[in-house]
């Protein structure tokens, strides 16, 4: 990919994989969640892309209201389109990050939604009054770990398509358990090639300042 802009990146993150870091478990579990209510409503990042941030609530049953719950429902929007999430906030080692999930994943057919898979990725998030910073987690950093052989965690080597060949350039889905994503969280959480710009120039930090829409 040969965008500099994340929020390109972030709204094609399903139907165009690559350069963020995915799993195909969680990040988090139940105990590590936290709700901070200052990031609650609307945000506007560089690129004039829009982020509408609420409470996520959980369908209760007909007749009853829905219940709230520690995670967040962002609606990310620009001139191409529309991205959903589902997004918890969580603490390790006092820091805060952001596991998003999709909420949908639509490709124009049924046949083709039928082969997509959602992921979670991981953000480190940094919360001040009227302005948010988020950083992903560069992919090419973590296959450069895996190239040198710097981690072991469990993953696959998925190509970007059915005709390439070479697995330096593929995309790298971790396989491994929420615990075990936890302790690798725990030993690269702060390493600032994690968060550089790649080969490509893309940056992985956005800066979000609200907005009174």
């Amino acid at each position: 990919m040969k965008t500099k802009h994340i929020y390109i990146l972030f709204a094609l993150l399903i139907l165009v994989p690559g350069c963020l870091i995915k799993s195909l478990h969680p990040f988090y579990t139940e105990k590590e969640l936290v709700f901070k209510q200052e990031l609650i409503g609307n945000w506007k990042d560089p690129d004039s892309g829009i982020w509408e941030i609420s409470q996520h609530k959980r369908f209760a049953g007909i007749f009853k209201d829905d219940i709230p719950e520690k995670a967040y429902d962002i609606s990310f929007s620009d001139k191409k389109g529309t991205s959903k999430f589902v997004t918890h906030l969580f603490t390790i080692d006092d820091q805060l990050f952001l596991d998003f999930y999709p909420d949908n994943i639509e490709t124009g057919t049924e046949l083709g939604n039928f082969h997509f898979i959602p992921a979670h990725t991981l953000a480190k998030i940094q919360i001040n009054a009227g302005k948010v910073i988020i950083r992903w987690y560069n992919e090419e950093w973590l296959v450069n770990l895996f190239n040198q052989n710097r981690v072991r965690i469990a993953h696959e080597r998925v190509p970007y398509d059915q005709d390439d060949h070479n697995r330096d350039s593929y995309q790298v889905i971790l396989t491994a358990p929420t615990a075990e994503l936890q302790k690798f969280i725990h030993k690269y959480g702060n390493d600032p090639e994690a968060f550089r710009k790649n080969s490509n120039n893309t940056d992985y930090t956005i800066i979000l300042t609200k907005t009174g829409i």
